[in-house]
């Protein structure tokens, strides 16, 4: 029998395959089987904390300069303003062999512009998401919760539903609860960004050039350690989304032994990869992209 991870019922005959990161934000790796999470839980976090983040602006802005097709494939609109008439309006832009084409649901204005009539057309700059907030938190402690199961392998799954997330030993009970009915106390998190929107890096080992849409690790810090050579750590996820970096702490709603830690560290992200080099930012040619203020990763 299946146990679902959140609400620990039965989730034998649900059909959810639960995505960490929303497939709207790109995500097509990071999934946990049918049975993990069940139904009514994948369509609680679906409704009530993704579809709340994504229709954030900085997700709808970061989306629609992306070009992060939705989860049923089609483009992201924003609206956009145009000084010459005084008039806004929902824009679609797509990247094309020709070029940047801009799709508008509106006959008159399409017209305008072709005449020249329309020169100019203002974006909204929004460069990171509203902080702190709550539903980025949640949002973060469900990604905790399930990166950290991911993590452990399909294969240990039974193990850690029995053993590390019954209802006898739940050693994230606190962090499960905040995430899937707000329990608690508010979770606090970190956020910067760490390189542009855009940022494209060679790796060595692989010999091969790639944008790093999103990427996530957990990351343990040791706490304390004693004569016998055990280590008490407490384990942070950490989490970056289109260059700006997030990090939760899976234990423990404070995060400022996290914020210490950078600062001992100058700053330099638990997912820097040494064999990863910066080679040029998609940035500096598209200005709609954010970049970071000195256009280099840590």
């Amino acid at each position: 029998m299946s146990i679902c991870i959140f609400c620990h019922k039965d989730s034998s005959t649900s059909k959810s395959a639960e995505h960490i990161i929303p497939e709207s934000l790109g995500n097509k790796e990071y999934i946990l089987p049918t049975g993990y999470v069940c139904d009514t839980c994948n369509n609680y976090f679906s409704i009530k904390i993704e579809r709340d983040l994504l229709t954030q602006p900085y997700f709808v802005s970061m989306r629609f300069r992306n070009e992060i097709l939705t989860k049923k494939g089609k483009l992201v609109k924003e609206k956009m303003i145009f000084p010459d008439i005084s008039k806004s309006c929902e824009v679609v832009m797509q990247t094309t062999k020709n070029g940047l084409i801009e799709s508008f649901n509106d006959e008159e204005l399409y017209e305008l512009i072709k005449t020249g009539k329309i020169r100019t057309m203002l974006s909204p700059y929004i460069p990171a998401p509203e902080y702190p907030n709550t539903i980025m938190s949640r949002f973060l402690a469900k990604c905790a919760y399930e990166y950290f199961l991911y993590n452990m392998g399909e294969d240990k799954y039974d193990l850690c539903v029995q053993e590390l997330l019954g209802d006898e030993s739940d050693i994230l009970k606190d962090l499960r609860e905040y995430a899937r009915y707000g329990k608690g106390k508010y979770w606090q998190y970190s956020q910067r960004r760490i390189y542009s929107e855009g940022d494209c890096f060679f790796n060595q080992n692989e010999n091969i050039h790639y944008e790093i849409r999103h990427e996530m690790k957990l990351f343990p810090k040791e706490y304390k350690r004693y004569s016998n050579g055990n280590v008490e750590a407490e384990i942070y996820f950490v989490i970056c989304i289109a260059g700006i970096e997030y990090a939760i702490c899976l234990s423990d709603p404070d995060i400022s032994e996290y914020q210490k830690w950078l600062e001992e560290h100058n700053g330099i992200s638990p997912l820097t990869d040494d064999t990863e080099t910066f080679v040029f930012s998609l940035s500096n040619v598209n200005p709609i992209l954010i970049k970071k203020d000195d256009n280099r990763i840590h």
